[in-house]
């Protein structure tokens, strides 16, 4: 499942390195290039939770074959795209697939395993989209200097027609999750803990995409460091993220509060020294590594706990929590352009962050508390 979950998150981050190439061969400019990533993340957002709702019933080995055939023929269409107008018809083709897809590749991971190891699992799983980060785009980029920008997604196309046969073929003898009516899938939205898990994802990213967004600016105008080091920089990010992962979900089996508990805390400490220390390259360059393994040591344990949560509709809680994930990015990246408008320096937005960070614990606390309240019986009057 890992490699399938690969090249899903390499086509969700590819326009970004390939994005001024796309800009001169369609003849737009690059911000108009840029709403290639809104409109995939847009579609992700909606479409996703719909095309789960719509496909509850339908069986799991030829649901993987229509959501990858999908996925693979967007692909195709961006790579032969004659103008712009079709481009983005495309990539909203390739991206209505990617939660339900993701969301299916986590449930289906963790029900063939036993419940003790749900955490690693789904860090496994989500070593993908980590691996997208760190060596998809990179490698998409080179294919795009030496080929040009359509044979980056040709290859991607070709690559996950290989690994969705694979995928089939491993998986067709799992066993299936039950299902039930669209109407129960969507009530496990009335529970508290869906909505406090959701609640959670949502703060905790934010608190991280606030600053990520702008990292190249940071890095440049706040640190010092001249923009060929950026990609460096944003490799040491890369390699901290996927350590963070791993680490999340090892110890989210052991405890999947306790790890939230840890993993939220260490992000608002980073945040915090890193508005601090910002314009220290000394101390920003390694720094980076820990912002990544912060931040994404936070993913599984979160994941782990929506789907605990959500046990009656698993695959309709995964694609929110990822439709989830989007949204927070989008939203972290709407409130650090909030701040910067507002006349701020970009060097104080991972103070920001350190905010939103905190806002999350406080938010995880009374969750704790709500839990353990809900969970104590009322006692019987007593009559006279």
């Amino acid at each position: 499942m890992l490699p399938a979950v690969f090249g899903v998150g390499t086509v969700e981050y590819l326009v970004a390195g390939v994005l001024q190439d796309i800009s001169h061969d369609t003849g737009v400019s690059d911000a108009t290039v840029g709403l290639l990533i809104t409109a995939y993340a847009v579609t992700v957002m909606i479409g996703g939770p719909l095309l789960t709702v719509l496909t509850t019933r339908v069986p799991r080995t030829p649901l993987i074959v229509a959501l990858m055939t999908t996925f693979v023929l967007g692909n195709i269409g961006t790579a032969l795209t004659p103008n712009f107008a079709t481009l983005v018809v495309f990539r909203i083709i390739t991206a209505l697939p990617h939660a339900t897809f993701f969301a299916l590749c986590l449930v289906l991971a963790t029900s063939l395993v036993e419940p003790q190891y749900q955490g690693r699992v789904i860090a496994r799983v989500a070593l993908g989209l980590n691996l997208a980060t760190v060596l998809g785009v990179p490698l998409g980029t080179l294919v795009s200097n030496g080929l040009g920008w359509r044979w980056s997604f040709a290859l991607v196309a070709i690559f996950q027609t290989i690994v969705t046969i694979a995928l089939v073929l491993a998986t067709r003898r799992a066993p299936s999750h039950p299902t039930g009516s669209i109407a129960a899938e969507i009530k496990v939205f009335t529970k508290a803990p869906v909505l406090w898990a959701l609640a959670l994802t949502a703060l905790s990213q934010a608190a991280l995409f606030v600053l990520f967004t702008y990292i190249a600016p940071f890095l440049t105008d706040t640190a010092g460091f001249s923009s060929g080091t950026v990609t460096i920089l944003l490799f040491v990010f890369g390699a901290g993220s996927v350590l963070g992962n791993q680490l999340g979900g090892h110890f989210a089996d052991k405890s999947i509060d306790r790890t939230l508990y840890v993993a939220i805390t260490a992000l608002v400490v980073t945040l915090a020294l890193l508005a601090v220390f910002g314009g220290q390259r000394w101390f920003v360059a390694p720094w980076l590594f820990v912002l990544g393994a912060t931040g994404f040591a936070i993913i599984p344990p979160l994941a782990s706990k929506l789907i605990s949560a959500a046990s009656a509709a698993p695959h309709l809680a995964a694609t929110v929590n990822i439709a989830g994930f989007q949204l927070a990015n989008a939203a972290g990246a709407w409130i650090g352009s909030l701040a910067l408008s507002l006349g701020a320096e970009v060097s104080i937005l991972p103070l920001v962050g350190a905010v939103l960070g905190a806002a999350a614990m406080a938010l995880l606390v009374a969750s704790r508390a709500g839990s353990r309240s809900a969970a104590v019986p009322s006692r019987p009057r007593e009559q006279p």
